[in-house]
């Protein structure tokens, strides 16, 4: 019978290997740029090299590797950065892929709709990608209220998130997106894909765009604006002033 510290030292390897599997996937997306986050990175960037400036903290929620935010922070006035994510092994890559920012850097442990509570220290900007659709619309709402408070005054909270079209129904999205990934997704196994669409029909609640508005002003925001639209009108970057 296995002791104790051999099955933590066997669960321990069972995460780490869904991980790497997971990963794998993960950085397809990435190198073929399926989800429009280069596109996306670089609207973040014009963000912060033409309307920020000022030195500024960034708030990374969700952050996992952070290789794809360091493109948009580098050679712009960012004093610190913090990252938070639930996944250690994300982080560990994230440690290494911020070493390039000129900036101190932290990484936290811990799920980024609670990330908020409690913190010491104010953010500039706030960030997360491709993960607040996560959470039910009273649950978007009452994280949108948190970080509007830990907002410095004059800071900026920015999401790239699922958006529906106004009028447009979670399966309808749904149907969408599947029909946009058999037709452009030709570099994922057929394995690959069917996990990734039954993560999104499981997992995903996107917004439609009137929603989010709504969503920001309900929160507190005095102001909001889209910066961003993917070509497949799946996605959206969206910013919201206090």
């Amino acid at each position: 019978m296995a002791k104790a510290g051999q099955l933590a030292t066997i669960a321990d390897a069972t995460a780490l290997e869904i991980f790497q599997n997971q990963w794998d996937v993960y950085r397809k997306f990435l190198k073929y740029d399926y989800l429009s986050n280069a596109a996306d990175a670089a609207a973040l960037r014009a963000f912060h090299t033409g309307e920020v400036a000022r030195p500024y903290r960034f708030l990374d929620l969700a952050c996992g590797d952070a290789s794809g935010i360091v493109p948009a922070l580098a050679e712009t006035p960012i004093e610190q950065y913090r990252g938070v994510d639930l996944s250690a092994p994300a982080l560990a890559l994230a440690k290494d892929n911020l070493g390039a920012l000129p900036c101190t850097a932290m990484l936290d442990e811990a799920d980024f709709s609670t990330a908020m509570r409690g913190q010491r220290q104010a953010a500039d900007i706030v960030w997360i990608s491709l993960s607040l659709h996560h959470l039910d619309t009273d649950a978007k709402l009452a994280f949108m209220r948190e970080v509007r408070q830990g907002l410095e005054p004059g800071g900026a909270f920015l999401i790239y998130e699922p958006t529906r079209r106004d009028g447009e129904d979670r399966p309808a999205y749904l149907d969408r997106f599947e029909d946009i990934g058999r037709r452009a997704w030709t570099e994922l196994t057929p394995l690959e894909f069917a996990d990734a669409l039954k993560h999104v029909r499981t997992c995903d609640l996107p917004e439609t765009v009137s929603a989010w508005e709504r969503l920001g002003r309900e929160a507190g925001f005095a102001s909001s604006r889209e910066l961003y639209k993917s070509p497949t009108d799946l996605f959206r970057l969206f910013l919201y002033r206090p």
